[in-house]
This record gives structure tokens, C-alpha cells and sequence, in this order.
């Protein structure tokens, strides 16, 4: 008796559930011009969220890479032998703040500064020693640590002085810091505009059936009975509208980094199949979850919970 009962239940949600997807799609067709202009809606305001959602991910690349380009270097004692060197580059290597460690000899260094001033000034000939010291440039893991890792690797035997920069550092921190910012508020600032558009879209375009609502409701549909097709038909137009707006966006996109590569090849920017995939699913559960949403809330006009 129960198996029978389950089955019963099973046969009437599949039924309840085909009823419901096929009225969806029959008001979708139905109902051409208004399912056109909420589609068309949803899929402008999705086109900014989506440019937003990729603006803010290449600000927290940029952000990152930025702060992997932060430094602290250690200058070595003139008096310390290789010995003394492989030392402290292994005490160094060791603090859990380190992510790596480059050794600069003081001729590898002459010849970087001799790069730096390019032809205009030789310095073999104005110098007869070379006078600069032997170096470690430190890469962090997380550029706040900075300052701590300065101090500890200061009071290392062998290790003359320590720089980082700390006014440029405290500057770059806070630049990271606001592009991460900026990017996030962006795109939520446009999602809560794009949620509160589309939604009174979906809730127009029902209202403009409302004699259907209050027909079924006459003839004793249930208020879920009534609502499901709606709420179907906002999916679908949630749907659509997503699968427009990614047509129109991910071809932009491509334009949009073949022209950085030519005109600013040193900017840092996300690759599209590292990005594309990831923003498309985004709007696409956001376009799902918008219609549903719309046309549960614009309902409730006529239905009681």
C-alpha cells in the first residue's frame, strides 16, 4: 500500500510538473511580445552586471600581481665568505613569510645598474671597485608581511641593512586594496539595480495576464497549481535573456583583450578561458534566479502565500 501511494505521488508530481512546463513554454510563445520585451530587459541589464563581474576580476589580478612585485632586500656584509652566504640564504629561506629567494652578486648587480643608465655613463670608467654588496631580494607570500620579515631577517648575522620601501609599500597596499574594493562594489552596485529592473519587468509582464490568474483561481486551482507555470516562464525568460547577453559579452571580451595586448601589452589581464566559463555560469544562475524570483514576488499580488 505505501509503494502504491508513492507511486501516486510520483505520477502526480511528474504530471503537475509537465503541466507546468508546458504552459511555461506556451505563454513563452504565447505571449511573444511581452516574453520579447522582458527578455530583452533582462538581457540589457545583465550586459553591464557581466562587464562589471570582469572588470572586478581583472582589478584583483592586477591588485595581485602588483603585490607579488613587492621586495624586501638584504645586504649582505662585505666580509662574508660563500660559506657565511649559503648561510644566511638558508635562514632566510626558511621563515614561513618567504615565498622566495634570489641571490644578486655584486657584479651582477654593477652590470643591472650599468643597464639602468644605458650608454650615457660607463661605469668601469668612473669607478675603479666595484662598491656595491652582495644582495637578497626576498619575494613574500603576503606583502603585509613586510615589516616583520624586514626586522627578522635584519638581525641575521652577515646581513648589513634591509629595505623595502615603506612608504611606497603602504601607498601600494592601499591602491590594491581600493581596485579590489572598487571592482566588488561595482558589480554589486549594478546587481542590486539590475535585480530591482528586472524584477518589476517579470512583475509587469504578469500583471498584463492577471485575468488568467484570477480565471484559474475560479475554477479551484491551487495557488502552486497556479503559480508554477509563471514562475517556469520567468526561468525561461531569465534563461534566455542570460544566453544572449553571454553571446554579446564573451565576443566583446575577445575584442577587448586583443586590442589591450596591442596597445598595452604590459597590463596584466585575465585570460578568457580562465574567465568566460566562470562569469557565463554566474549569469546564467543569476538570470534563473531573477526570473524565478520576479515571478514568485509579483504573484504574491494575487496569490496568498
Amino acid at each position: 500500500m505505501p509503494e502504491r501511494r508513492r507511486r501516486r505521488t510520483l505520477a502526480t508530481l511528474r504530471a503537475a510538473a509537465s503541466y507546468a512546463a508546458g504552459e511555461a513554454l506556451a505563454a513563452f510563445r504565447r505571449n511573444g511580445l511581452m516574453s520579447a520585451a522582458a527578455v530583452t530587459i533582462i538581457m540589457v541589464t545583465l550586459l553591464p552586471v557581466g562587464a562589471a563581474a570582469a572588470l572586478a576580476a581583472n582589478l584583483r589580478l592586477m591588485a595581485t600581481v602588483l603585490e607579488r612585485q613587492v621586495q624586501v632586500v638584504a645586504y649582505l656584509r662585505d666580509d662574508l665568505d660563500s660559506a657565511g652566504r649559503d648561510r644566511v640564504l638558508a635562514e632566510v629561506r626558511s621563515l614561513p613569510a618567504v615565498r622566495g629567494v634570489t641571490f644578486v652578486s655584486r657584479d651582477e648587480a654593477l652590470i643591472r645598474l650599468q643597464g639602468t643608465l644605458g650608454n650615457r655613463v660607463v661605469l668601469r670608467d668612473v669607478i675603479a671597485a666595484n662598491p656595491l654588496p652582495d644582495t637578497l631580494e626576498i619575494a613574500l607570500r603576503d606583502p603585509r608581511e613586510a615589516r616583520p620579515l624586514a626586522a627578522a631577517v635584519r638581525g641575521l648575522a652577515g646581513v648589513e641593512d634591509v629595505t623595502f620601501g615603506a612608504q611606497v609599500l603602504d601607498r601600494l597596499l592601499a591602491i590594491t586594496a581600493l581596485l579590489r574594493l572598487g571592482g566588488v562594489g561595482a558589480a554589486l552596485l549594478l546587481g542590486a539595480v539590475a535585480l530591482i529592473i528586472i524584477m518589476n519587468t517579470i512583475r509587469l509582464t504578469i500583471l498584463g495576464r492577471r485575468q488568467e490568474i484570477e480565471i484559474m483561481q475560479l475554477v479551484g486551482a491551487g495557488n502552486w497549481y497556479v503559480r508554477s507555470p509563471f514562475m517556469l516562464e520567468g526561468v525561461l525568460q531569465g534563461t534566455v535573456a542570460t544566453a544572449l547577453a553571454a553571446l554579446l559579452l564573451a565576443p566583446g571580451y575577445l575584442l577587448l583583450l586583443d586590442r589591450l595586448h596591442l596597445l598595452l601589452p604590459f597590463l596584466p589581464v585575465v585570460a578568457a578561458p580562465d574567465l568566460l566559463p566562470t562569469l557565463v555560469a554566474v549569469m546564467a544562475a543569476s538570470g534563473v534566479v531573477v526570473g524565478l524570483g520576479g515571478s514568485y514576488l509579483a504573484l504574491r499580488r494575487f496569490l496568498s502565500p
